[in-house]
């Protein structure tokens, strides 16, 4: 089994006694008999791809004429999960030198007739060319170092790459000063945020009330940030495999242009869909750059053998990856990727269409910065500032109240009743004023559709419970039973609404 973020198996035959036109025909005809699907032919080499089955996203199994050798590769085409082909490509050449003999034997009557006709068919300019393979500089990453080495084909993604690890060793430095600095102090803190949450806050994590209260940067510094190691190591894994299929068919330039705006527009998606909370990783962005693939896979953009293979694998790949399951995965940045890299996409593509024409193809990323601040502008403008931490707050505050409250009245320590009264005067009624006045608070409040029911409860709850410790103030203070009726009626009242609450909560 071959193994790789993109497994191939290599071998090379010594032409010896052949000359190139007669094996690469011979290779034109076991793989024409084999089924195979040639989208390239030339005196310099093969390129065709294998059939698609349960057990194959197809593979690219090419020639190529290296002096009186010929370099004969099988690769695959799609993503493999587990970094291995399972035996797939060294199958396939089994089974094509087992075919290149059997064509041997049938042709070797006409053999000179056949090289002559095939070399002859040739066309002059052809849709894929040896020098420019549909999987671009995936073909050059054989190894692990590999990954990390700038090439002509391959400047940027490494690059992405380097900036991704830097900021996670970085932020985990941060992290682990910071924790340590805070346990060796012994500070107490009131809030629940810990020392993790505000150096990822320093460093420009992703979150709705930040950036809705102006702190936009954070739409693509979030984007480079990463919650642990394995989550940074299965995106720059998979920033790999896409950056290497297409940044060289976009355009170093497009390629880096394109990422970041998909990532802009994946974190504000986020944004607007989470009500709370914050989102980190480049996943988002990742997203959006196979959502460009596949709207290059919809066009002419590659040849039709290659364009088949890789839509398939990458649609395999991106239906498998897109389906919202699992907690703590920010499926709002995986769609708002996808779909903004896809327009992105069809952009690019008539771009690089141009460019044929002498276009400049940077028009792609400039329409598409374009669209990605109207996306956040719009976004910026349309969406709520959720008073969710304010909400929080005055949870805290009721049920302070609330508690304070209870203790007093119930409280035996102050053994004479004109203790309890001076108390209840003091302490006891302005509390009760601050608990009432709590109701309005609540209801004013602009928060998501959940928590909105939930303050609407406990405004009403603030409300029958400053009425009940009233009336107990008043019972207590005329030493007359004829409040017995309404506290009763009012802790009725209470219990009612609290089993109402929880059954629309199971709803």
């Amino acid at each position: 089994m071959a193994w790789g973020i993109s497994p191939r198996k290599l071998e090379v035959v010594p032409l010896g006694a052949y000359s190139a036109d007669h094996y690469l025909t011979l290779l034109y005809h076991a793989m024409q008999n084999m089924g195979w699907h040639i989208s390239y032919f030339d005196h310099d080499g093969i390129i065709a791809y294998t059939n698609i089955s349960w057990a194959s996203y197809a593979e690219e199994v090419s020639a190529r004429i290296r002096g009186n050798m010929v370099v004969i590769k099988s690769e695959c085409v799609g993503y493999q999960g587990l970094f291995t082909d399972y035996g797939k490509n060294e199958k396939n050449l089994e089974l094509l030198f087992g075919e290149i003999d059997v064509r041997e034997v049938v042709l070797r009557a006409e053999m000179e007739e056949s090289v002559q006709k095939l070399m002859d068919s040739v066309p002059e300019n052809q849709f894929v060319q040896l020098a420019d393979p549909p999987l671009a500089a995936k073909e050059d990453l054989r190894f692990l170092p590999d990954w990390f080495v700038p090439t002509k084909k391959y400047l940027v993604t490494p690059v992405l790459v380097y900036l991704n690890i830097l900021a996670f060793i970085a932020s985990s430095l941060a992290i682990a000063v910071s924790t340590i600095k805070f346990l060796n102090s012994k500070e107490i803190r009131y809030d629940d945020r810990s020392p993790i949450d505000d150096i990822y806050l320093a460093v420009g994590i992703n979150g709705r009330t930040p950036v809705l209260h102006g702190e936009v940067w954070r739409l693509i510094t979030g984007t480079f940030l990463h919650g642990g190691f394995m989550h940074l190591l299965g995106n720059m894994i998979v920033l790999v495999y896409i950056g290497s299929l297409i940044e060289w068919k976009l355009g170093r330039w497009n390629f880096l242009f394109l990422y970041l705006f998909t990532g802009i527009v994946a974190s504000m998606t986020s944004v607007l869909w989470h009500t709370d909370g914050y989102a980190l990783g480049a996943s988002g962005a990742i997203f959006g750059l196979f959502g460009i693939l596949l709207a290059l896979l919809s066009t002419d953009f590659y040849e039709r053998n290659a364009r088949r293979a890789l839509l398939i694998s990458t649609g395999i790949f991106v239906a498998f990856h897109i389906l919202p399951l699992g907690k703590g995965i920010d499926h709002a940045a995986h769609f708002g990727g996808l779909i903004s890299g896809y327009v992105f996409g069809w952009i690019a593509y008539f771009g690089l269409k141009k460019n044929r024409k002498g276009v400049n193809t940077i028009t792609a990323g400039l329409v598409s910065a374009v669209l990605s601040v109207l996306f956040v502008v719009i976004g910026m403008a349309t969406a709520k500032d959720y008073q969710l931490k304010e909400y929080k707050q005055l949870v805290d505050k009721s049920e302070n109240y609330s508690r304070n409250l209870y203790a007093e009245f119930y409280d035996d320590s102050l053994v004479t009743r004109d203790q309890k009264l001076a108390l209840f005067k003091r302490k006891t009624l302005p509390q009760i004023k601050l608990l009432q006045n709590l109701e309005g608070q609540y209801l004013k409040l602009t928060l998501p559709e959940k928590e909105r029911k939930e303050a609407s409860y406990r405004a009403q709850i603030v409300k029958l419970q400053a009425k009940y410790f009233g009336l107990l103030y008043r019972e207590f203070e005329e030493k007359t039973p004829k409040y017995r009726p309404q506290i009763i009626a009012a802790t009725d009242s209470i219990n009612k609404l609290r089993a109402k609450w929880t059954e629309d909560d199971k709803r």
